[in-house]
């Protein structure tokens, strides 16, 4: 036997188990490092050892038994010795694990659950709460998993469902509903990951898998076209808000993915493309929602609000009208340089959306500019600042 410190090769301590006698033993008070025991005697010369579970224990004897020759051959112990007999059910530690186990299990009441027949459970709402506390820890990770389960969750809720037939169209519509819920209250989740669902259900109320056999419920069914609609609602907001869901076009290759599951969800039935028009006009009806959105922010980032009420001297308005312009053009070369590839099929709705943002700001620009002197040449640096854009943008 040897004894090695951590990360060592070499051995600090050898023991020759020759002439030794091996035999399980009892608990050791104050001995600390395992929950089993057992020891090695050689004429009054005792070393006790010490195994974190009852098998480990016995493999250990088994092989130091082999090593010594000795006639007697140690018995594990077989039965679970109580404190004592006035009802305590709290097993020795030398007990087999699988014992101490199974007794804290009935303490609290587990092995009503264990011994129950599957059959009288309801495992499609059982298997929708496990999902969703899964789901919860998952995303309470110290990093973002976009709403991903990782490889081992996945494996045990494929398990669930093999072993009690959840059906795979109503896992994937309870998936998806959580999904939106965080995504509803600002969580950041894949939009290829709502994709996958959201085909995968589409497939069966449609009727149209691959293997020809998909099956829906008349629930599934009505349950899909309430996720159906909330999941446009979603992707139409995020849309709208793209400058603010998808901030320097992070994650990456999302907006994209959120554009292509728009049309996906618009469309009537799984094989029947809708037609580009109309995804055209909802799309339109976006970006014009976010031309207001984003100048208003910007507006209030500029503080321009704070002079209301109070005599402002044209100078000054004009000042701020100068700051809150280089504003407006570092958006719209933010939204080319970041967003304007997701939009690659949709650009010209993507200089309509600049002009609109354009004509907001030319409504304050010039209600600054009506104020000024009209012998005044201050309001040239505005001009010179806009013509510069509009020359580089047009190149």
């Amino acid at each position: 036997m040897c004894s090695y410190r951590e990360k060592k090769a070499e051995p600090v301590e050898l023991l020759q188990l020759d002439g030794y006698t091996v035999d399980y033993t009892d608990p050791q008070p104050g001995l600390d490092g395992g929950r089993t025991f057992f020891n090695a005697v050689k004429e009054g010369d005792t070393v006790i050892f010490a195994s974190d579970d009852e098998q480990d224990r016995i493999l250990w004897v088994q092989a130091m038994y082999r090593a010594t020759g000795q006639s007697h051959k140690p018995v594990p112990p077989t039965q679970v010795q109580k404190l004592n007999s006035k009802g305590s059910t709290a097993p020795q530690l030398d007990a087999p694990i699988s014992q101490f186990y199974a007794d804290r299990a009935q303490k609290h009441g587990m092995d009503e659950f264990i011994s129950a027949n599957p059959c009288n459970f309801d495992h499609g709402s059982l298997f929708e709460l496990v999902q969703r506390l899964t789901l919860d820890h998952r995303l309470n990770d110290s990093y973002s998993c976009l709403g991903w389960f990782s490889p081992g969750q996945v494996f045990v809720l494929d398990e669930y469902c093999a072993r009690y037939g959840v059906r795979g169209c109503h896992r994937h519509l309870c998936y998806l509903s959580d999904l939106l819920e965080r995504a509803e209250n600002g969580a950041m989740i894949d939009p290829t990951l709502l994709h996958y669902s959201f085909a995968f259900c589409a497939s069966h109320v449609h009727g149209n898998r691959p293997d020809g056999i998909g099956t829906v419920t008349v629930e599934e069914k009505e349950h899909f076209e309430e996720i159906k609609e909330r999941l446009r609602v979603l992707l139409e907001n995020q849309i709208t808000h793209f400058r603010y869901c998808f901030p320097f076009g992070r994650p990456e290759g999302a907006l994209k993915a959120t554009l292509s599951l728009l049309e996906r969800v618009l469309m009537k039935d799984i094989v029947t493309s809708v037609p580009q028009e109309e995804v055209k006009t909802v799309i339109r009806k976006c970006l014009e929602q976010a031309a207001l959105v984003n100048y208003q922010r910007l507006s209030e980032y500029a503080k321009l609000e704070e002079n209301v009420g109070r005599l402002v001297t044209p100078a000054k308005k004009l000042e701020d009208n100068i700051r809150l312009a280089e504003l407006v053009i570092e958006v719209l070369q933010q939204n080319e340089e970041h967003h304007a590839e997701a939009f690659a099929w949709w650009s010209d709705l993507m200089v309509e959306h600049a002009e609109t943002f354009l004509c907001l700001y030319s409504a304050d620009m010039d209600a600054a500019l009506e104020v000024q002197p009209p012998d005044s040449w201050d309001s040239f640096p505005l001009f010179q600042l806009i013509n510069d854009f509009l020359r580089m943008d047009c190149e």
